[in-house]
């Protein structure tokens, strides 16, 4: 018998070890300790009261984490991640699953959902068309590890003025949108950045990105989360390469990586590989709507 019980019901090391037990042996290595999972929690902005432990005959089978948030009066939800334990696999539980998630939606109100999975994870793709959830993009991880020296050109540096701030301040921005892809919102980066690209005193573009530094204080990665220019805006790639000269910083020797940028965004894609930048892994954005009740 296959029965579901809400996460906010187990002790919290009960729904982590759920976690590292339902992705073992996974494409990527999922697993993280205790302190990390809790603060993923938090990062990712996880409702352990939304989301489902999976037990088959009363023992832990399988794990979906939830995200909620309010868009344009209307309720959104992304599955935050799907496993079924080893010894469980191949057994259609997690379809049932999935089917049980919806149910939730759906009591909910959820209008629409979203969900990410590595492009050659060819099960979990069809296992998730098969719950009516439709490929919408590709999100393509990439990286560089060289020294980089980007200069901004004496025209870039009179036609833009680049102001950086805090990651919230990008949401002030008239052409900022959420978007789909839910970890690189303003709302779901936690101690991120941006630079806002400035022609005159009209915004044509936003960055955002985080950093991380060692013990010493030292640079050791940078993270581009999004980057965007004005719709319309005539000379959208000098707008993308302004804000990321600005975000790259040329000179330091550290890891820089753009995370889950959209592989239909083929300017800012374009401007990264002349960057350097590489693929790494490539994940499928997919959605599902549900309709009104």
């Amino acid at each position: 018998m296959v029965t579901y019980q809400p996460l906010s019901e187990l002790p919290i090391r009960q729904v982590s070890e759920l976690w590292n037990h339902a992705f073992e042996g996974y494409i990527v290595n999922a697993s993280m300790p205790l302190d990390r999972f809790i603060a993923r929690i938090v990062n990712d902005g996880l409702c352990l009261e939304r989301s489902l432990a999976c037990y088959v005959d009363g023992v832990p089978a399988g794990i979906v984490v939830n995200s909620y948030r309010e868009e344009d009066g209307m309720l959104i939800a992304r599955n935050g991640g799907t496993a079924i334990a080893p010894e469980f696999r191949g057994q259609g539980i997690g379809k049932k699953m999935m089917e049980k998630n919806a149910e939730l939606y759906i009591e909910q109100g959820v209008r629409r959902a979203y969900l990410e999975a590595i492009s050659t994870n060819e099960p979990a793709i069809s296992l998730y068309e098969s719950v009516g959830y439709e490929i919408i993009d590709r999100l393509l991880i990439m990286t560089n590890e060289q020294a980089i020296d980007l200069q901004p050109t004496q025209e870039t540096l009179s036609r833009y003025t680049r102001v950086r701030g805090m990651a919230a301040e990008a949401a002030s921005v008239a052409f900022y949108r959420s978007g789909e892809v839910w970890q690189t919102d303003v709302t779901g980066i936690k101690d991120g950045e941006c630079v806002i690209v400035l022609e005159g005193e009209e915004q044509v573009g936003y960055g955002l990105f985080k950093r991380v530094f060692d013990a010493k204080g030292r640079l050791t990665a940078i993270t581009l989360l999004r980057c965007e220019a004005a719709p319309g805006h005539p000379d959208a790639v000098a707008v993308l390469k302004a804000a990321i000269q600005e975000i790259i910083q040329s000179g330091y020797t550290c890891k820089r990586s753009a995370f889950n940028i959209r592989a239909s965004h083929k300017e800012l894609v374009d401007v990264l590989k002349e960057y350097g930048f590489t693929s790494s892994m490539e994940q499928v954005l997919m959605v599902h709507e549900y309709s009104a009740t």
